[in-house]
């Protein structure tokens, strides 16, 4: 197997939130979750692209205030610019 990025996980402040944007704004579905020491954590991908890369989300993020110099960010496309 050739090497390549195959998740990202990330701890987030409040996880149906983040599930809901992730399913309504760049199409991801729910492939796998489980619980683990009284937490859900939680897989997507996008339809058909499950074994190519998966978004790993945790809940427990302690949130933050991003400064206006933080360009931190991941990029989704949408089908147009009205659709955001």
């Amino acid at each position: 197997m050739p090497i390549s990025l195959t998740h990202i996980a990330l701890h987030v402040k409040d996880l149906d939130a983040c599930i809901d944007f992730y399913q309504t704004y760049a199409g991801l579905g729910i492939v796998h979750q489980r619980e683990s020491h009284g937490k859900r954590i939680v897989w997507l991908a996008e339809p058909g692209k499950e074994s190519d890369f998966i978004l790993v989300i945790l809940p427990g993020g302690p949130g933050r205030n991003q400064p206006d110099n933080d360009f931190s960010h991941r990029g989704v496309a949408l089908e147009s610019p009205a659709a955001g």
